[in-house]
């Protein structure tokens, strides 16, 4: 029973930071998507403005 007991208690704390470690990875991904589409953004203008010269 201790044995058990003390099992549960470490699949619930492996289960909370595998949780907080999702939701981080989430926000990096975001980041990530968010630089690149504003570097993708910033050759676009970058482009246009060589091509009104």
């Amino acid at each position: 029973m201790q044995n058990t007991t003390e099992l549960i208690g470490i699949l619930q704390a492996i289960s909370i930071v595998a949780k907080s470690l999702a939701l981080k990875l989430m926000q990096i991904e975001k980041d990530v998507a968010a630089y690149e589409s504003g570097a993708a953004i910033a050759a676009g203008k970058r482009k246009t403005k060589k091509g009104w010269k």
